[in-house]
């Protein structure tokens, strides 16, 4: 059996995960499932001074109350950045890092830097368009509309109900790295039935990397609300 601390992706919270933690746990897995800071049912903690280093710090937070060590770390989307820079703080706990359709920052990327890195300068623009709606929102950026994700109407629904405004400023921090992760395997799930994705150009840039495992599911970019069963099944499949 494992143990699996899963990290949501932007706007979403501890929620998104429900499927795959009630199958994994069924399986006798150990499984956290934390929401970063201002996000879910800490919504109402919301605001501008939040950053990526607050949620690395919510993750680490897990690892030290739990006394966690041989973990499978998971980070989908925005928290992709989020476990990297954990995990480069507490490599000796972690057994792997899964990025689950993710953003894999080099050290000194920002989120932002990592979607012009990944997608044609046309795309990626309109992702800087609707950053800068935090302007007109108290420095929170809305939910990037989940239709846009390639994913199923029940998907797009559940996400619609529950996302939640985030601070711009953990799009804008900086992942601060210093190599100290390097050695642990890795494992990038990509989703392939969504374009035009910031994921696709990310997953193809690491397959064939040393230390590296690359696995494919043709679900929309929310995969463990799209494919849970199918997930979970990967997922398992790692311990």
């Amino acid at each position: 059996m494992a143990t699996y601390v899963l990290i949501h992706g932007a706007w979403h919270g501890g929620w998104c995960w429900r499927d795959v933690a009630r199958t994994l746990r069924a399986a006798g897995h150990t499984v956290f499932t934390p929401t970063l800071t201002g996000n879910g049912e800490s919504r109402h903690l919301g605001g501008e001074r939040i950053t990526l280093e607050t949620h690395t710090l919510d993750a680490l937070g897990v690892f030290a109350a739990e006394e966690l060590e041989e973990v499978i770390l998971v980070g989908h989307s925005y928290g992709g950045m989020v476990i990297t820079a954990a995990a480069d703080r507490i490599a000796s706990k972690i057994r792997r890092l899964v990025y689950l359709d993710a953003f894999v920052p080099a050290h000194g990327e920002t989120l932002v830097d990592c979607i012009q890195r990944n997608l044609p300068p046309e795309v990626a623009a309109i992702y800087r368009h609707h950053f800068h709606q935090a302007r007109e929102h108290g420095g929170l950026v809305p939910p990037i509309p989940g239709a846009m994700f390639g994913q199923t109407p029940a998907t797009t629904a559940w996400m619609e109900r529950q996302c939640n405004p985030q601070s711009l400023a953990t799009f804008q921090y900086p992942a601060l790295l210093t190599g100290a992760a390097a050695a642990i395997p890795r494992t990038y799930i990509s989703a392939d039935g969504w374009q035009p994705s910031p994921f696709q150009a990310q997953a193809a840039a690491i397959d064939g990397q040393p230390g590296w495992q690359l696995e494919r599911l043709p679900g929309g970019h929310c995969l463990m609300m799209d494919m849970p069963a199918e997930l979970s099944a990967l997922l398992a499949a790692l311990a």
